[in-house]
């Protein structure tokens, strides 16, 4: 597994990269790395698996809504297959 400096890096190497290509000019490029370096931190400060993480209870409610999701839609199929309309 790589480390987040390596990361980090790649964030930041990429965001150069895009606008070496797409030829924008920055006025505060220093302040736009500032804000790229904060973003790396929080987006590879934990893993997703760890239950310390911040985003984890969320990211367990998302998983948690898409099941139930699931499950409604399977019950919405059974009940047209069985009465063959909605009411």
């Amino acid at each position: 597994m790589a480390l987040k400096s390596d990361y980090k890096n790649e964030l930041i190497r990429s965001f150069k990269n895009v606008k070496t290509l797409s030829n924008v000019d920055i006025d505060n490029e220093e302040e736009a790395i500032k804000l790229i370096d904060q973003l790396a931190e929080i987006l590879f400060e934990c893993q997703y698996d760890n239950q310390k993480c911040p985003g984890y209870e969320a990211y367990q409610n998302y998983k948690i809504r898409q099941e139930l999701e699931k499950e409604r839609f399977k019950a919405l199929e059974l009940q047209f297959m069985v009465t063959g309309t909605y009411h």
